[in-house]
């Protein structure tokens, strides 16, 4: 048990500094938890919570500083020295095992062995099933602790990382993003947890970028930008408009609706799209200059018609067509050639490639643009003077915050990751760009950036499907919205009658009609 000390704070950290190459990502940063408490963190991608709580769970080192627990200076030398410390740490990068179940992974680390003489080499598979159980059903998700991890969706792989951090019963929790991709009944039960620990006398580092849960969870704030902490204040105190300036020196306004365009030729037509199980019959359309919104409750099949039209994923029937033709996408590759890209929810496993740097991921789709010696059709020999070139181009025109080009892109923030997965589909010379929950994750100040550059695609002739979990993003960007309800279109709503009720009442019900106040009080479950 973790005691605070005579000041009556639990962890101290001050002048803490952190370098990487080009980059100072924490300058003299100072920040406390005391016992009891929920401490919100918060800053714009790139202003350094996730190093500063890296250094407390003992994935980096701090160059400069003192970390003190209980009045005493530490050097917290790995994860593992962290855990022994009482401190357990939910990444906003899942550190899950994917051919593993749900209860080898919670148990990791600390897993059950038998007690008798025969049994003390073997894994007590049967305790280490109904502690997993228990802490999930605390949590109340109904997920089996013998289900593969790879079996799970994002929302349900984030709940498992958060049952892993809670299966070690610290006294310090670090929650980064724990929400961003959690339905709002499992963001309410989450909370529920969090309120538990609290009486418990555990204290809790919350990150997130979602301002409302701010004054719903946390005693205090603090609010980093640039790698400095700007201020820390009691929840209660803080406005929305004040912890945006802080957070990004600036008012944010939130997004105008977009005024209605006349949408050029239809560049995508899918029709009877079907996979068994899945999704059914789904027919919808996106025009030049066009931006159309998928929308619909967990589960309800919008990743999974989005990989299906771009052929990461099968279907059983249907047909897509690409600027009025028939188009036999098999694969992605067929699909890039189509002129249509994806920009996956999960954009860390699926839509980057971490351990390389910022100008490999960008040209990753469209190498045979820079080769300047051909064999058989095929490019051997790249161009890096106009590799270099375009890369530029496109870190300049969409304020990629990297201090190199051959920069790694596993060390960037969320937000200048999202814009290099963006760069590389500018760079393919794509027609269609199918969005999924492109600003996940994203800070206020980031969201109006992806928001402005989805506004110029489609200025410059694109068509963008956006799927998206905040219903005020589809209101506010797109000009057309499908729902969908059970793998099947249930509605589609132009620019005049599109409204987070609309949404809501056709996701839940298949009608457009408002539902009074049970649609008010529901928001959108992440798919």
């Amino acid at each position: 048990m973790l005691e605070p000390n005579r000041n009556g704070v639990l962890i101290n950290m001050t002048g803490i500094v952190k370098r990487f190459p080009g980059v100072l990502a924490l300058d003299h940063v100072d920040f406390e938890l005391r016992p009891g408490e929920v401490h919100a963190l918060l800053g714009a991608n790139g202003a350094g919570k996730s190093t500063l709580i890296k250094i407390l769970s003992g994935v980096y080192h701090k160059d400069e500083g003192d970390v003190q627990l209980r009045g005493e200076s530490v050097d917290i030398r790995d994860p593992r020295h962290s855990q022994s410390l009482g401190i357990a740490t939910i990444y906003q990068e899942y550190n899950l095992v994917p051919d593993l179940s749900v209860a080898e992974n919670v148990s990791l680390g600390h897993i059950p062995i038998g007690k008798s003489f025969l049994t003390r080499f073997l894994i007590n598979r049967r305790e280490m099933n109904r502690t997993t159980d228990r802490i999930l059903r605390n949590l109340q998700v109904d997920i089996s602790p013998n289900t593969p991890v790879r079996r799970l969706g994002v929302a349900k792989q984030q709940m498992v990382e958060i049952a892993k951090a809670l299966s070690l019963a610290s006294e310090i929790y670090i929650m980064d993003e724990p929400t961003a991709a959690l339905s709002p009944k499992e963001i309410e039960e989450l909370f529920r947890v969090v309120r538990q620990m609290k009486e418990s006398g555990s204290s809790v580092i919350y990150i997130s970028h979602r301002l409302e849960e701010v004054g719903e969870i946390a005693d205090r704030v603090t609010v980093m930008r640039d790698g400095r902490r700007e201020d820390t204040l009691k929840a209660k105190d803080a406005s929305m408009d004040r912890l945006v300036k802080l957070m990004v020196g600036r008012s944010v306004a939130r997004g105008n609706p977009r005024p209605p365009c006349a949408p050029g030729a239809k560049l995508l037509q899918v029709e009877g799209l079907s996979r068994k199980g899945v999704f059914e019959d789904v027919n919808l359309d996106i025009c030049a200059g066009e931006i159309v919104g998928l929308a619909g409750l967990m589960g309800s099949g919008r990743t999974e018609v989005a990989r299906a039209i771009f052929g990461a994923d099968r279907a059983d029937k249907g047909q897509v067509c690409v600027s009025g033709k028939p188009a036999r996408i098999k694969s992605p590759n067929h699909a890039v050639r189509q002129g249509i890209c994806y920009l996956p929810e999960d954009r860390k496993g699926l839509g980057l490639v971490l351990c390389a740097s910022v100008r490999d991921n960008i040209i990753l789709a469209s190498l045979s643009r820079f080769s300047r010696l051909r064999f058989r059709g095929k490019g051997i020999i790249l161009d890096y003077k106009r590799i270099r070139k375009e890369v530029m181009e496109r870190i300049q025109s969409l304020d990629i915050k990297t201090p190199r080009i051959q920069q790694l892109v596993e060390t960037l923030s969320g937000g200048n990751q999202q814009k290099v997965v963006i760069a590389r589909w500018l760079c393919s010379s794509a027609r269609v760009f199918l969005f999924d929950e492109p600003t996940r994750g994203i800070d206020v100040g980031a969201k109006s950036e992806i928001y402005g550059l989805v506004r110029t695609l489609a200025e410059d002739g694109a068509g963008i499907l956006i799927i998206s979990s905040e219903v005020e993003e589809l209101v506010d960007v797109c000009d057309r919205v499908y729902v969908l309800r059970q793998g099947r279109i249930v509605n589609e709503l132009d620019r005049e009658s599109i409204s987070k009720e609309a949404i809501l009442a056709a996701a839940l019900t298949g009608s457009a009609e408002e539902h009074g106040e049970q649609l008010r009080n529901c928001m959108e479950d992440p798919s």
